[in-house]
């Protein structure tokens, strides 16, 4: 799985929870954590399209 997947399922992990908060500051926080997340997400996507192609060194040491 890559990061901006991991990523996104924190993202809806967190809206889940805004879902079932008890009051709004609680909702309000769980949706500013998953925008976060999101926000993550978006960046990494963004990584791993620039890696695409050209290796990702890290991981390429990863799988010796």
């Amino acid at each position: 799985m890559r990061d901006s997947e991991r990523y996104l399922a924190q993202a809806d992990a967190v809206a889940r929870l805004a879902v079932r908060a008890e009051s709004p500051t609680e909702k309000a926080v769980y949706l500013s954590i998953a925008e976060g997340w999101r926000k993550l997400a978006a960046e990494a996507m963004r990584n791993e399209r620039q890696d695409n192609g050209r290796g990702d060194p890290e991981r390429l040491r990863a799988a010796e």
